[in-house]
């Protein structure tokens, strides 16, 4: 009999793996599937038992020397879109495969986007203040049909905001790390390479960061991106807080060059009671909850058991990434 694919999952802790048993039970491999119990972390002192028996682990974050905590491990599925919280290079030096979920929480994080920019363009806000106060003002919003958005980062949740925006009769420009002059997408009515950067920011009314936080992405929105972007724009950022030079943003909320700031991630999380982040003008700031929780667990779940159908077949991963960055593994 072929010896079992043991598979730990070190979170959530909460996992149904109940859901997941009858998905990979008849294979040519068995699969033996663990998880941790509450006193067991897998970054504590002691190596839990199925940490260290683990070919695959199924995690949020993981310590840098997983791969010596782990000597089987040979793949790690990550619940989540963004991966630069895992010591990559030094998986890659190992050969130890990193799958992320990737369009697991697009879906949701889409439909917080269009939320929230509905929110601002029809003064929502401002409505519910009124309605506190008791004063009955009208106030009229603006229409999203005929604008333009620009999505910086078009993979899984880029590209489902994409289709959102659509259905009010927006125009998509789109950013891609790799695309190349004359690409184009279904998702988009323009398609460019990231140089295009200035361009898209000043034709755009709205710019979504949809981008994974690499070295090239660091303070992508700086100054001089500011200066660039069309006055009175809105900027939404759901990807990570690292694309955002923060000073810079709350410079331009102040001046009034930019509109508004739809912040879901920021820099220092949780964001000190002292960050002038909190009073500036314009910002609608989230707590990192964009994602859709409902059913997310399931999803994933249901990730893992096609990736492992597939490592037991010899086949390509879905969302197998390595450590140089790509918008379509980027985001959470």
């Amino acid at each position: 009999m072929a010896e079992p694919l043991v598979v730990c999952v070190t979170f959530p802790p909460d996992a149904d793996v109940a859901y997941l048993l009858p998905q990979v039970r008849d294979l040519a491999r068995p699969v033996e599937v663990l998880t941790l119990g509450e006193d067991e972390p897998v970054d504590g002192p002691a190596t839990p038992d199925a940490v260290a028996r683990a070919e695959v682990l199924v995690a949020f974050g993981l310590p840098a020397d997983i791969a010596d905590r782990a000597p089987r491990l040979r793949w790690i599925q990550a619940i989540g879109s963004g991966v630069d919280h895992f010591p990559l290079a030094e998986l890659d030096r190992r050969g130890i495969l990193v799958t992320n979920a990737a369009g697991v929480a697009a879906t949701g994080i889409a439909e917080f986007v269009m939320a929230r920019v509905l929110q601002v363009w029809k003064d929502l806000r401002n409505m519910d203040r009124m309605q506190a106060e008791h004063r009955w003002e009208q106030t009229f919003g603006r229409s999203l049909y005929g604008r333009t958005i620009g999505i910086i980062g078009l993979g899984a949740i880029g590209c489902e905001v994409a289709v959102r925006a659509r259905a009010f009769g927006m125009r998509v420009i789109g950013i891609r790390r790799r695309a190349a002059p004359g690409d184009t997408s279904p998702y988009a009515d323009e398609l460019y390479g990231p140089d295009a950067l200035p361009e898209v920011l000043s034709r755009s009314d709205i710019v979504v960061l949809a981008a994974p936080a690499t070295e090239e992405t660091a303070d992508l929105i700086d100054r001089k991106a500011l200066a660039a972007t069309k006055p009175g724009a809105v900027l939404c950022n759901i990807a990570r807080g690292a694309l955002v030079d923060e000073a810079a943003l709350v410079e331009a909320l102040r001046t009034g060059s930019l509109g508004a700031a739809i912040l879901d991630v920021v820099k220092t999380e949780p964001l000190p009671p002292d960050d002038p982040l909190w009073t500036a003008p314009g910002v609608y700031l989230s707590p990192h909850s964009a994602v859709s929780v409902d059913g997310y667990v399931e999803r994933i779940l249901d990730l893992l058991a096609d990736n492992v159908a597939r490592y037991v077949q010899g086949r390509p991963l879905r969302n197998l990434v390595s450590g140089t960055g790509d918008e379509d593994r980027a985001v959470s």
